[in-house]
């Protein structure tokens, strides 16, 4: 079953940046990496599964439906997403910000249930968040914040799980952190779609990798596929050589001086 669909999409901020005839089924269950060089058009293809913005020509769907057509709380309650840097003025608990997750499955003026304490409960914990939970969010390092925003998403108890770049502003430990939580939540039936930059770490945790270039889908398929000499040179214009990881048999990409 396909969870997300981009037919024949096309999109243009202000007639400049271009994404061009993308055609692009993400399957129900996955868990996809979306690799490719700055400004190729990731976070914009993330926009426009999220509903952020609308495409110019094309459609989008979501379990076959058009995007169009859903209510912005009833997409909420499908699919979440986790952007970069957010920040608030306001001196919310890291438990304050993850219940925030909940409001679009409250009506106007209704307070948490039992259902709700356990959706917040279960987000920190999986995030291991449980002991930060008075911590002011403000407070926290870049890595633990972005958790945060992760535990908020997971507190939707979404279908479909889409993050920019969750790995940014967290170290080696962090990133690994993230990824096994990553392919945990897929583990459990959440779809996982992930912008990344990391072409080792995408190659080694997702099941699927989509590398875009220049606004458009440049190859789609499995690691194998998609992780190539020839593949990354025109991708990213880097001289590489590609190995297989010790343990996992993945492909590896070494930059070549």
């Amino acid at each position: 079953m396909t969870a997300i669909s981009l037919e024949n999409v096309n999109f243009a901020y202000n007639g400049s940046f271009r994404l061009e005839d993308i055609d692009l089924d993400i399957e129900a269950g996955d868990l996809t990496g979306i690799i490719g060089p700055n400004g190729s058009g990731k976070s914009t293809l993330v926009k426009l599964m999220a509903g952020y913005i609308a495409p110019d020509s094309g459609r989008v769907l979501i379990d076959g439906q058009p995007l169009a057509r859903f209510k912005r709380k009833a997409v909420a309650q499908k699919l979440a997403v986790v952007s970069q840097g957010i920040h608030t003025d306001f001196d919310f608990t890291v438990e304050e910000m993850v219940s925030l997750g909940r409001l679009p499955h409250l009506g106007r003026w209704q307070s948490e249930g039992p259902r709700d304490s356990q959706a917040i409960e279960w987000a920190l914990d999986i995030t291991r968040l449980t002991d930060f939970r008075q911590r002011a969010y403000n407070r926290l390092s870049g890595g633990e914040a972005q958790r945060v925003m992760v535990a908020q998403a997971l507190a939707q108890q979404p279908e479909i799980l889409l993050l920019d770049e969750p790995t940014t502003y967290m170290d080696m430990a962090y990133q690994q952190e993230m990824f096994t939580l990553m392919t945990r939540l897929n583990q459990e039936g959440i779809t996982v779609v992930a912008v990344l930059h990391d072409v080792n770490m995408a190659a080694l945790y997702c099941k699927e990798l989509v590398a875009v270039r220049e606004g458009r889908i440049f190859a789609k398929g499995a690691a194998e596929e998609v992780i190539t000499q020839e593949n990354i040179k025109e991708i990213y214009g880097c001289t590489v050589e590609i190995s297989r990881h010790p343990v996992a048999g993945r492909p590896q990409v070494t930059i070549l001086p």
